[in-house]
C-alpha cells in the first residue's frame, strides 16, 4: 500500500510538473502528461479505471489502458521525431558553416 501511494505521488507530481514546465516542444509536454495519467491510472486500480472508462464512453478499463498507451506512443514518436529533425537541421547548418570558412581559409592562403 505504501509503494501505490508513493507511486500515485510520483505520478502526480510529475504531471503537474507537465503543466508548469516551459518545453521547447508541445509533443513533450503532452507525452509527460499522458503518460503520468496513464500511470495514475494503472496504479488506482480497475475500479477508478473503469469509473472513468464508462465517463468517457469506453466500455472497459483495459480498453481505455490501451486508447492511453497508444496516445503516449505516437506522443512518444512525435517527440522523437522532431528531436532528430532539429538536429539534423543544426547539424547541416554547422557543416555549412564549416565549409565555408574552409573555402575562405584557402581563398586567404593564396
Amino acid at each position: 500500500m505504501i509503494f501505490k501511494t508513493i507511486f500515485t505521488i510520483f505520478f502526480l507530481c510529475l504531471f503537474f510538473y507537465g503543466l508548469v514546465r516551459p518545453f521547447s516542444s508541445i509533443s513533450s509536454r503532452f507525452f509527460i502528461i499522458f503518460g503520468s495519467i496513464l500511470a495514475v491510472l494503472s496504479i488506482s486500480g480497475e475500479y477508478y479505471a473503469q469509473i472513468i472508462a464508462d465517463f468517457m464512453g469506453i466500455g472497459r478499463a483495459a480498453d481505455l489502458y490501451l486508447y492511453l498507451g497508444l496516445i503516449t506512443i505516437f506522443l512518444f514518436i512525435a517527440f522523437t521525431i522532431n528531436k532528430l529533425d532539429l538536429m539534423n537541421k543544426r547539424i547541416s547548418k554547422l557543416i555549412k558553416e564549416i565549409a565555408l570558412n574552409e573555402i575562405s581559409k584557402t581563398r586567404d592562403d593564396k
